[in-house]
C-alpha cells in the first residue's frame, strides 16, 4: 500500500512537472511572439514610412522643378520680346524718321517690321505709333503671311488704353497689358487667342518723346511653353492671373472666366480662399491641405522684363531693380490630388498585409526586405541629385551643370592663359515639329539634335540642354577665335541636315551665338550675355546663322 501510494505520489509529480514546462513554454512562446511581431510591426511600419516618404518627396521633388522650368521658360519668352522691342526703339531707320521726317525710312521700317513678323510667327502686330496716337507703321501677321499696313488703312490709337499708359514711361521703360483674349467686333475670337501687348516709349536723338513701339504678341505660344515646361510632373499645371481667374487649368472649362459676365466667380480664390491666401502671403513655397499638395509661384512679369530692360540698357549693373513694382501678377500653381498622393500609400499597405505570415515564418526576410527599402531609399536619392544635374529627356548636362562647368573651366583656362569658347544654340522650326508631327516627335527631335551636337565637338567638350529648344557647347580649349567659329558653321550645317524620326523625316535649323574668352568677356557672366545676344542677332538674321559676339565687355563693364 504505502508502495502504492509513493508511486501514484511519483506520477502526480511528473505530471505537474509537465504541466508546468507547458506553462513555461506557452509564456516563453507568447513572449517570442510578442518579440518578433514587434520586431515585424516595426520593420513593416519603417519599411512603410521609408517608402511612402520617399515617394513623396519624389513628387515634391518634381514639383518644385516643374514650376522652376515654367517660370524660367516664361521668363525667357518675354525677355525675347523686350529685347526685340528694344532693338525696334532704337532702330536706325527709326531714329533717321524721327530726326528728319524722312518718308523712304517709313518704309524701310515696315520692311524690317514684316521681315521680324516672318520670324517671330507668334508677333500678331508690330508697329510704330507717334507721340500724338496715330500709326505710322503697321505690319500684320496672320495664318503665316505678313503684310505692311498701307497708309490709307493706318489708324488713330490715341483713344486706346494701351497708347495712353505707354505713352508715359520713361525712356527704357517697358508696359506689358493684361493677358486676355482677343475680341474682334466686340466678340471674343475662337478659337482663343490669348493676346499680350508690349510696347515700350520712342526718342529722338535730342531726347524728345516721339511716340512707342508695341508688339501685339500671341501668348498662346508663351502657354504652350508653360505647359510643356510641366512635364513628367503630376501636377495639374495652372496659370492664375492677380485676380484669381484661371488662365491655364486642366479642367479647360474654368479657363478666362474674367471674359465672361456669367463666370465672373469661377475663380481659384473663390474655391480655395485658404490656399489662395497662404500662396499669396508665402509667394513661393510648397504646402499640402485637403485638397492635395500645392507647389506655387508668384510671377511679376513686368518687373522681370523692366529689370531685363534696364539690364540691356545699362550692362554695367550687376543687380537690377526695376523703376515701380507692378501691382499685376500671375502665379504658376501645381496641384497634386489626393489619389495619386494615396495611391502608393495603399498599394503598399496591401502588400505589407499580404506578406506578413511569410515574414512571421521568416524573420530574416523581414530584414532583408529592410535592407531593400535603405537600398531604394539611397537610390532614389542618387535619382534626386542625378536629375538635378542631368536633363531628364535627352540626358545632357542641365542648366546648372552646365554653368558649374563653365565657371571651372574659366578659372583653369586663366591659370593656364587658354581660350575657350561658349556657343548659345537656339532651333528653328522646333516648335513646326511639334505642331506638324507631334510631341512625341519633338522630343525624338530633340534627343537625336543632342546626340548630333555631342557628336560634333570633342568628347573633352560639354553639350548641356539649357530648356526647351536651347542648347549650349562649352569648347573648353580652343586655339582662337577663328576655330570657335568653325565649330559653330559646322553645328548649323549638321543641324540643317534632314534628321529622320519614326513619324517621318524633318528639316530644321539652328540660329547659333558665339563668345570666346578672353576675347569677349572674361567672366561667365559676361561671355552668356554675349553668346546669347549673339544668338538673338543670328534670329534675327534669318534662319541657320552662326554670328560671333561683338566688341569684347569686361566682367565688371
Amino acid at each position: 500500500m504505502t508502495f502504492k501510494i509513493k508511486h501514484r505520489n511519483a506520477e502526480g509529480a511528473k505530471d505537474e512537472e509537465n504541466h508546468l514546462v507547458v506553462l513555461g513554454g506557452m509564456r516563453i512562446f507568447l513572449v517570442l511572439t510578442l518579440v518578433v511581431g514587434a520586431l515585424l510591426f516595426g520593420g513593416g511600419m519603417l519599411i512603410y514610412h521609408t517608402e511612402r516618404e520617399d515617394f513623396l518627396e519624389r513628387i515634391r521633388f518634381s514639383e518644385r522643378s516643374a514650376i522652376a522650368l515654367q517660370s524660367s521658360a516664361m521668363a525667357r519668352e518675354l525677355d525675347r520680346i523686350v529685347a526685340d522691342i528694344l532693338y525696334l526703339s532704337k532702330q536706325n531707320e527709326l531714329t533717321l524718321h524721327l530726326d528728319t521726317g524722312d518718308r523712304k525710312a517709313i518704309r524701310d521700317m515696315g520692311r524690317e517690321y514684316e521681315q521680324l513678323a516672318k520670324n517671330r510667327p507668334n508677333y500678331d502686330q508690330i508697329r510704330y505709333i507717334d507721340a500724338k496716337g496715330v500709326e505710322r507703321v503697321r505690319v500684320n501677321h496672320r495664318d503665316g503671311q505678313s503684310r505692311v499696313v498701307p497708309l490709307a488703312e493706318l489708324q488713330d490709337k490715341s483713344d486706346r488704353y494701351y497708347f495712353k499708359r505707354c505713352i508715359p514711361l520713361a525712356r527704357g521703360d517697358i508696359y506689358l497689358s493684361p493677358l486676355d483674349l482677343n475680341v474682334e467686333n466686340g466678340v471674343i475670337e475662337r478659337p482663343f487667342r490669348p493676346v499680350l501687348r508690349i510696347g515700350t516709349p520712342v526718342f529722338d536723338t535730342s531726347g524728345r518723346k516721339r511716340g512707342i513701339i508695341l508688339i501685339n504678341y500671341n501668348a498662346q505660344a508663351l502657354l504652350d511653353r508653360i505647359h510643356r515646361a510641366s512635364y513628367p510632373a503630376e501636377g495639374g499645371c495652372m496659370l492664375i492671373n492677380c485676380q484669381g481667374y484661371w488662365i491655364l487649368n486642366p479642367d479647360k472649362s474654368k479657363e478666362w472666366g474674367f471674359m465672361w459676365p456669367e463666370m465672373r466667380d469661377v475663380r481659384f480664390d473663390k474655391e480655395l480662399p485658404l490656399e489662395w491666401k497662404r500662396i499669396l502671403d508665402e509667394e513661393h513655397g510648397q504646402f499640402r491641405t485637403g485638397p492635395g499638395l500645392f507647389t506655387f509661384s508668384v510671377e511679376r512679369p513686368l518687373t522681370e522684363m523692366q529689370a531685363f530692360s534696364l539690364h540691356l540698357h545699362d550692362p554695367t549693373e550687376t543687380i537690377f531693380e526695376a523703376r515701380h513694382e507692378s501691382p499685376r501678377f500671375w502665379v504658376l500653381v501645381s496641384l497634386v490630388p489626393p489619389a495619386i498622393l494615396d495611391e502608393q500609400a495603399h498599394s503598399l499597405l496591401f502588400k505589407l498585409l499580404m506578406s506578413g505570415g511569410l515574414l512571421f515564418a521568416l524573420m530574416t526576410f523581414g530584414a532583408w526586405h529592410l535592407a531593400l527599402a535603405i537600398s531604394r531609399r539611397q537610390l532614389y536619392q542618387k535619382q534626386l541629385e542625378a536629375a538635378a544635374l542631368f536633363d531628364a529627356l535627352t540626358g545632357l548636362p542641365n542648366r546648372k551643370l552646365f554653368f558649374d562647368r563653365l565657371e571651372a573651366a574659366l578659372t583653369l583656362n586663366a591659370r593656364h592663359e587658354r581660350r575657350l569658347a561658349l556657343l548659345y544654340i537656339d532651333l528653328d522650326g522646333f516648335k513646326s515639329v511639334n505642331d506638324t508631327m507631334g510631341h512625341d516627335a519633338g522630343d525624338e527631335l530633340l534627343k537625336q539634335v543632342g546626340t548630333l551636337l555631342s557628336g560634333t565637338v570633342r568628347q573633352s567638350d560639354t553639350v548641356s540642354r539649357l530648356g526647351g529648344d536651347e542648347f549650349a557647347v562649352l569648347l573648353h580649349e580652343v586655339a582662337n577665335v577663328e576655330a570657335a567659329a568653325l565649330v559653330g558653321e559646322k553645328i548649323v550645317s549638321v543641324l540643317h541636315e534632314p534628321i529622320q524620326l519614326k513619324a517621318g523625316s524633318t528639316t530644321i535649323g539652328a540660329s547659333v551665338g558665339v563668345a570666346v574668352y578672353p576675347e569677349h568677356g572674361d567672366s561667365a557672366e559676361t561671355l552668356i550675355r554675349n553668346a546669347d545676344q549673339a544668338m538673338y542677332v543670328s534670329k534675327s538674321k534669318g534662319k541657320n546663322t552662326c554670328t560671333m559676339a561683338g566688341s569684347p565687355r569686361h566682367a565688371n563693364a
